[in-house]
């Protein structure tokens, strides 16, 4: 039962930094005498200790599937795991989310925001065709709000906690069947590429996408594609996000799981915006190359990317579009000059930064709607573009290229949902998308879609690295070094 809420939440922070296991116990104990005596509770509780550093996708690994939840910020400055449901939303105007998300804690919140409730969001790209040629998303609802029962959440420190409504007894039950921490993360046998895509159907689609980019009709469309893989065993989406994570170590990490056996995960570059108190950033990403056998290579690549006049037409429409959005919201709004370029382990993008101050009364709920599709991952103008996609691409996208991360009162972080893939017990689905404008080429497109899909097929290599037992690449924990030397997301400034 989600809880009507209308007052502060009641936070109680225990003493001491334990164990997780001696931490459960402390947390039980607490919450057993704070219900005693007491019929129910009216008010949300929120039961919280500070734990020893703990490996959250091990421990979330660990956890019965059915309701598991991840995020983590491309800094690593904050990441969160949760299970299970204290309260659960499908609107943002729902008036008990507003409250958790303007509310305070009635001991206020620490410095680094771990006293207050932190919900996880995960939103689709376009909620007119979910569940359309899509049986892959049954189970995924179109905007999913949650607040976990069990959250541990690292930022400064690593902290465990518990939310408890009513008579607790969720709560409680919750902690008693959590698990310890796996001791390693694994990738499924027998891993193997089971759809690779068909590139007579992306030329058709480019060439409908340039068509009407010449009749004026848009500007720029994203258009995406698929690649299938399967398993003979159910697929682990922990082991996925794990792999994942050392593919593509400066990304935002992502697992939504609202039913068990079906998961959706990724490794996006892409940060929709993040929120510390009022002050806002955004980022325009879009322009892509791939990446040099070594440093001068990748050097070349990135100059030719900064001076092409195609990626830098399909950057400024992201750009025009976010400062257009942001404008009547923030309050000296700032934009770089000129756009970068990151670097991740197998491809470079051009990245332009916007930011500033948010105006009173200007909320999360309404920042998405209104930023979100951004030309990025949809194409312009956006409602012409969508239109296009729903005509042409003949899928339903569900939750990739919509919008994944978790908010709270003092802060937010919300990552478009690129790079990611949908998991269904044995089978995985990955999606790629290329932007698409005049002097676009279907070859180029097509590589550049590849690109992007190189993490996946890298857990195909991993997974029959591990099994044949000719390496250790499967224990993740072993490997952590295991990147390419400029894999960490660099920043290069273009003129």
């Amino acid at each position: 039962m989600t809880p009507r809420l209308s007052g502060p939440i009641i936070s109680t922070r225990l003493s001491g930094c334990l164990p997780l296991s001696e931490a459960i116990d402390a947390l039980r104990s607490a919450i057993c005498a704070h219900c005693a005596g007491k019929s129910s509770q009216s008010t949300l509780g929120r039961f919280e200790i500070e734990i020893e550093s703990a490996d959250l996708l091990r421990w979330l690994a660990a956890q019965p599937s059915g309701q598991r939840y991840y995020f983590r910020n491309r800094e690593g400055t904050l990441a969160s795991a949760g299970i299970g449901c204290a309260a659960e939303f499908s609107s943002w105007a729902d008036p008990s989310l507003g409250t958790l998300l303007t509310a305070t804690t009635d001991q206020g919140v620490h410095e680094d925001g771990s006293s207050e409730p932190l919900l996880f969001v995960a939103s689709s790209f376009d909620p007119a065709v979910v569940g359309k040629y899509a049986p892959e998303w049954e189970g995924f609802d179109q905007l999913h709000i949650v607040l976990p029962l069990v959250e541990i959440r690292r930022t400064k420190r690593t902290v465990l906690a518990v939310h408890v409504y009513g008579d607790g007894a969720e709560a409680l039950a919750a902690l008693e069947q959590c698990e310890s921490p796996v001791e390693h993360l694994s990738l499924p046998r027998g891993l193997r590429l089971a759809a690779h895509g068909d590139p007579v159907r992306w030329a058709d689609g480019i060439d409908a996408a340039l068509g009407a980019i010449a009749s004026g009709s848009i500007e720029k469309v994203v258009l995406a594609r698929t690649r299938g893989y399967s398993a003979i065993e159910s697929i682990d989406p922990c082991g996925i996000l794990g792999t994942l994570m050392e593919e593509e170590p400066s990304a935002f990490h992502f697992l939504i799981e609202q039913v068990a056996d079906r998961a959706f995960v990724g490794a996006s570059p892409e940060r929709l915006f993040g929120r510390v108190g009022k002050f806002l950033q955004s980022e325009a990403i879009a322009g892509t190359c791939g990446r040099g056998p070594d440093a001068v290579s990748d050097d070349r690549l990135a100059g030719r990317l900064l001076a092409s006049d195609k990626n830098r037409r399909e950057h400024e429409i992201v750009i025009r579009r976010i400062e257009s959005v942001l404008s009547p919201m923030v309050e000296n709004l700032a934009c770089d000059e000129s756009p970068r370029v990151m670097r991740l382990r197998h491809v470079q993008h051009l990245v332009t930064t916007t930011s500033g101050q948010l105006k009173s009364k200007i909320d999360d709920a309404r920042i998405v709607s209104e930023l979100h599709p951004t030309p990025a991952v949809c194409g312009w103008p956006v409602e012409r573009s969508r239109e296009f996609i729903r005509q042409h691409e003949r899928m339903s996208r569900g939750l990739y290229s919509g919008v994944v991360g978790v908010t709270s009162a003092s802060r937010s972080e919300f990552s478009v949902a690129i790079r990611s893939a949908v998991i269904n017990d044995t089978e995985m689905i990955a999606y790629a998308g290329a932007g698409i404008v005049r002097g676009s080429d279907s070859d180029a497109e097509w590589l550049e879609t590849e690109r992007k899909l190189s993490p996946f097929d890298a857990l195909v290599v991993r997974a029959s690295n591990e099994f044949q037992g000719s390496s250790q690449l499967g224990r993740m924990g072993s490997h952590r070094g295991d990147a390419h030397p400029q894999a960490h997301h660099r920043l290069v400034t273009g003129s």
